[in-house]
């Protein structure tokens, strides 16, 4: 089975919860107001998930969820991704030709909203992060610039965050490339039409949990290989020693 580039990303990401993370260094921030605003997603370039975001690909989002639409469910605020950890609202978004431009408030009295408003104050912080599903059905593959062509996305929260986290996946040493892509597309499909049956909530919460299996398990490898690594190199550095009588070289005195 031969799968098309969009298909292999898809498989890539199973629970289609992503993240694209932005140094912004002309974001505003009112310390008496304790408003931010910025962009927060850039439209145009080619991003190192290989994705090139387009105007419009917010839209739907913004008016489903954004801070003007009547949804329970509104586009968060949060710290570090952490759905658990809001600290303020988003009180504007909106697309313009350089990107989706973003304004909050951050909440007084909330520990991790203090830390965000003299973090972003001080200029330690200076990353915002996006979390999002990609609407496969609009993605379209770039041949000539090896890139994804992004027209719609799931946009569920905006983070500022300390250190960008890679989340690209890495396929290492597999013997049928063809049948691991196979497997992952049907797992990926399966994941899908279950999240498909949950509210919007539940289905942030159950991607959210396959990312961080998928970081787990990126990470467990990563130590396994540096394991065996090791080991080879202690069983080759035993195979090249000679073997050396314990006393050779010593001269006995009678």
């Amino acid at each position: 089975m031969s799968l098309t580039k969009i298909q292999q990303k898809k498989a890539a990401n199973p629970g289609k919860y992503a993240r694209k993370e932005y140094s912004i260094s002309d974001f505003l921030l009112k310390s008496e107001s304790r408003t931010i605003s910025g962009i927060a997603a850039t439209f145009g370039n080619i991003d190192w998930d290989r994705d090139r975001l387009h105007k419009g690909c917010f839209a739907k989002s913004i008016e489903q969820r954004g801070p003007e639409s009547n949804a329970k469910s509104k586009i968060l605020l949060l710290w570090q991704h952490d759905r658990n950890e809001p600290i303020g609202r988003i009180t504007k978004l909106k697309e313009k030709s350089e990107g989706l431009y973003f304004e909050a408030v951050l909440d007084e009295g909330i520990p991790r909203a203090e830390q965000a408003l003299k973090q972003l104050e001080s200029g330690t912080l200076n990353n915002f992060s996006i979390g999002f599903q990609y609407e496969w059905d609009t993605m379209e593959y770039n041949p000539t610039d090896d890139c994804y062509e992004v027209f719609g996305v799931k946009l569920f929260e905006i983070s500022p965050v300390s250190i960008p986290a890679d989340e690209k996946t890495e396929y290492l040493g597999l013997k049928s490339i063809e049948d691991f892509e196979k497997a992952e597309l049907e797992l990926a499909e399966d994941i899908n039409e279950s999240l498909k049956q949950l509210n919007i909530d539940q289905q942030r919460e159950i991607s959210e949990l396959f990312l961080r299996q998928k970081s787990l398990s990126r990470a467990l490898s990563a130590s396994e290989a540096k394991e065996r690594i090791k080991h080879c190199t202690v069983e080759k550095s035993k195979e090249s020693e000679p073997n050396i009588p314990l006393f050779q070289g010593f001269k006995f005195i009678k």
